[in-house]
């Protein structure tokens, strides 16, 4: 069935997909102009549903006039089943979002200049959208904000991880708009100076005003093109008027591509932090309209910058943005600021979020948060995250340690993402992590743990082990798990491998239920199973822990 379509007097672009199913998201779409001759009309569907992550739909676009269009999108991946035809008059094809979900944006392309910006939002499936989805991104925000600003300011004071999350935005917002005090002096001596390229541009020129004759002109020289009164040249008879090549001066360049994107970024994620002080609370209304403040300076700073056209990525920074007076300032000033935004890039606000990535990071974090308060030891958060050029990334670090101390003497250890190459073991074996309980005099005892983001809730399934659960495949994949790695500790004398359970996204809707169906039940006696686990339903991961602890 047909979505939408949007159309303006360039282009028409048409969207399509399955009909809409009884719990359906709403539709979220919008179209921006990106430049004069665009003015879109948006024609929705009454009965089109919102659109959903594992779902394959139809993408039309069309040229209006004959002149060539194209999509663009920041991740190439989404429009690999796209096909143009006509000399690149129109595009069709499917488009396939896989696993991700958020707000993603694609560009329409009109005679080689962006034309339009489509605005769209993709759901999940398995997460309540407005509660669980967003659940996780905030939780997870509330542990970047915290080491993004001290990691940020250049001394390490590690922060800790406490049983309640930090609220340090509003320092975080001062900080904000120190930095842009300083960017408006770097913007002021851009505009007093901007960096200019001369760019050939082909143009109708008389014959005597062509300093520097190409290929094309001499062809059509003598080929007797070109326009205007005939006049003789070298013996040849020709018109006066041809195109010719002729040097243009712009401020289209590298510089202040790289500033536009950089600008229009950080307006971005300031805008939607604001939109999410939803609060009513007088605390969250004034962080709030400090946000949106500085989103207005931001959109002054954009009309102060030189005219250029926004590219989808920023270009490489040139000597010219190192160095040249203004740019250089700007250009160190959105490095540092791109630091204290980071927490909103990366996973939890770019274009498209891939959920099981999402999902598998939440999922290790509320298990390093469990883990610190029953035992009482708080981790330094500099031990959980990386700080790469561009900022605080929210990525756990591969095959770190977290050790986590007994009363007995003994401890626990949490390992992200360990991994055993094919030269310690047949086949190469790399769980979502690995929980490891040393006591005193007795030998270690590990459990595999894999975050699924998949779900299986037909009614087979649901008939076999009692409650909607992981693939059987993935319940395979914990046996593969369970019977190598206990093979390769035992070999050493090393331990055993007493469990391996999937972390999959169920809330269990009647009491008991789960604790009931064949998964809770193959975990105690088989060491295979599985456990739910969502935000705000963590009590039977943690009765698990208890029962580890036990």
């Amino acid at each position: 069935m047909r979505y939408f379509t949007i159309e303006t007097d360039h282009v028409r672009l048409t969207w399509e997909g399955p009909a809409r199913h009884s719990c359906s998201p709403p539709l979220v779409v919008e179209a921006q102009p990106l430049n004069a001759d665009a003015s879109p009309v948006l024609h929705r569907a009454a009965e089109a549903p919102g659109l959903i992550e594992q779902t394959r739909y139809r993408l039309l676009l069309e040229s209006r006039d004959g002149r060539p269009v194209a999509p663009r999108h920041a991740n190439p991946a989404l429009l690999r089943d796209l096909h143009a035809l006509e000399g690149g008059r129109l595009w069709h094809g499917m488009v396939h979002f896989g696993t991700y979900a958020g707000r993603t944006s694609f560009i329409v392309w009109y005679d080689e200049r962006p034309h339009l910006r489509l605005e769209l939002e993709i759901f999940p499936t398995r997460l309540a959208y407005r509660s669980d989805y967003e659940a996780m991104l905030a939780d997870l925000e509330t542990w970047t904000v915290e080491p993004a600003l001290r990691f940020g300011s250049g001394v390490r004071q590690p922060g800790r991880v406490l049983a309640g999350p930090s609220d340090e935005l509003p320092g975080w917002i001062a900080r904000l708009a120190a930095v842009l005090d300083a960017l408006e002096v770097a913007f002021r001596r851009i505009a007093q100076h901007p960096l200019t390229d001369a760019r050939p541009h082909r143009c109708w020129q008389p014959l005597e005003a062509v300093r520097r004759p190409d290929a094309a002109l001499r062809r059509a020289v003598h080929t007797g093109g070109g326009q205007g009164p005939e006049v003789r040249l070298a013996n040849v008879r020709t018109h006066r008027l041809h195109r010719a090549p002729r040097a243009v001066v712009t401020t289209d360049t590298p510089e202040h591509r790289w500033l536009a994107w950089q600008l229009a970024h950080t307006l971005r994620q300031v805008q939607r932090l604001a939109d999410r002080q939803t609060r009513p609370d007088a605390a969250t209304r004034t962080r709030r309209q400090a946000l949106l403040a500085l989103a207005a300076r931001l959109e002054r700073l954009q009309q102060r910058l030189p005219a250029a056209m926004l590219p989808l990525l920023p270009p490489p920074p040139t000597m010219r943005l190192l160095h040249a007076e203004g740019y250089r300032q700007a250009h160190r000033i959105f490095c540092w600021l791109r630091r204290r935004l980071s927490l909103l890039g990366g996973l939890l606000s770019f274009e498209v979020g891939q959920i099981h990535t999402l999902y598998e990071y939440w999922c290790y974090l509320t298990l390093v948060r469990l883990m610190s308060r029953m035992t009482g030891r708080s981790l330094p958060l500099h031990r959980l995250f990386t700080l790469s050029d561009d900022g605080l990334q929210l990525r756990p670090v591969r095959g770190r340690r977290l050790k986590f101390p007994l009363p007995d003497g003994g401890h626990l250890r949490l390992v992200y993402n360990p991994r055993w190459s094919a030269r310690t073991l047949l086949v190469p074996q790399q769980p979502d992590l690995l929980l490891s309980r040393f006591r005193p005099g007795a030998p270690p005892v590990h459990y595999v743990l894999d975050a699924k983001y998949r779900l299986d809730a037909s009614p087979a399934y649901v008939r076999r082990y009692g409650v909607p659960g992981p693939p059987t495949d993935a319940l395979n994949d914990l046996h593969r798990y369970r019977d190598a790695l206990s093979s390769y500790f035992t070999r050493r004398g090393n331990g055993t491998v007493a469990q391996a359970l999937a972390l999959y996204p169920y809330r269990d809707g009647e009491a008991g239920r789960f604790a009931e169906s064949r998964l809770a039940r193959a975990l105690a006696e088989d060491g295979v199973g599985a456990l739910p686990l969502l935000p705000g339903a963590t009590e039977h991961l943690e009765h698990w822990l208890r029962h580890v602890l036990a």
